[in-house]
């Protein structure tokens, strides 16, 4: 998907730290798709547009979100599009839709 890159959420920096690509380890079974181009500064803060879980559930219904560069660097991990549709379903109903 052109213009989107996909982040595992993980509970804290230790599991974050844990998982290796292969072996995505202990992480929330929630991904946030970050919209390429939209950073801005919202306070003191860099943040990007986003769709993300609107739960603190497996695979979680999705909405618009702003994700700061911080919590991307404390909690998540860079995965591939075909890691995200295997994770994440609910954010590709809304996404391919």
């Amino acid at each position: 998907m052109n213009g989107i890159k996909f982040y595992l959420e993980y509970p804290d920096r230790k599991e974050k730290n844990k998982g290796t690509r292969k072996k995505l380890g202990n992480h929330k079974h929630n991904v946030v798709a970050i919209i390429d181009d939209t950073r801005r500064i919202s306070g003191s803060e860099v943040v990007s547009d986003a769709i993300g879980a609107i739960f603190y559930t497996d695979n979680s219904p999705v909405g618009s979100t702003a994700v700061s560069n911080s919590y991307l660097n404390e909690f998540c991990k860079r995965i591939s599009e075909e890691q995200a549709r295997e994770i994440h379903s609910e954010l590709f109903k809304y996404l391919d839709d």
